[in-house]
């Protein structure tokens, strides 16, 4: 995989959400960034609330972002670790919907591993960054048609992010991460 991601002052940046694992592997600051945000920033949705879910999950994600778990693996364990049915929200279809355990990891994932190179652009004063087309993409979605393949304003995407995974903002505008299945990455220009 290493081979495939974009390399930016000797640093390995993902294309493609498949890639994240691999990048975070070979950039140390990008990896201490991305734990640093899991540990600190909100993790908000109704599937983490009750006694213990949060921390639970935040650990989970910690480790997949450490290489200490695949996906695979934390996606088993967010549903050992974060029962449905010890949610007050475990009737609702809507929270818990097919394969939640998967969408959670994916979006979440994918959301502290962009934040965290758009924050790290953000700091070396970068404007712009790239959104690379992804070999899975769905040609339909909003994000395929407008982010990816395109230049874009780091502060921008940096604040579409924030407003809608850590503060529940949401806005109509795409944004990367875009839905639980994207698989586009933002990157150095």
């Amino acid at each position: 995989m290493l081979n495939q991601a974009s390399t930016h002052m000797n640093r390995s940046y993902a294309n493609d959400y498949k890639e994240i694992p691999a990048a975070l592997a070979h950039n140390d600051p990008l990896r201490r960034r991305t734990v640093a945000l899991v540990e600190s920033d909100p993790i908000l949705g109704k599937a983490f609330q009750g006694p213990g879910r949060t921390e639970a999950f935040r650990d989970i994600l910690r480790e997949l972002a450490l290489g200490r778990l695949i996906e695979g693996q934390a996606i088993r364990r967010t549903n050992r670790e974060l029962p449905r049915h010890q949610s007050p929200h475990a009737a609702s279809n809507r929270v818990f919907p097919s394969s939640w355990e998967e969408r959670l990891i994916r979006m979440q994932f994918s959301r502290f591993y962009n934040q965290a190179v758009l924050e790290e652009l953000i700091e070396r004063g970068e404007e712009h960054c790239f959104v690379e087309h992804s070999s899975a993409e769905d040609s339909d979605t909003p994000c395929s048609t407008v982010l990816a393949g395109r230049t874009h304003r780091v502060e921008h995407l940096h604040r579409l992010l924030v407003e809608a995974y850590a503060q529940e903002q949401y806005s109509r505008e795409p944004r990367i991460p875009n839905h639980p299945h994207c698989t586009h990455v933002v990157r150095p220009l």
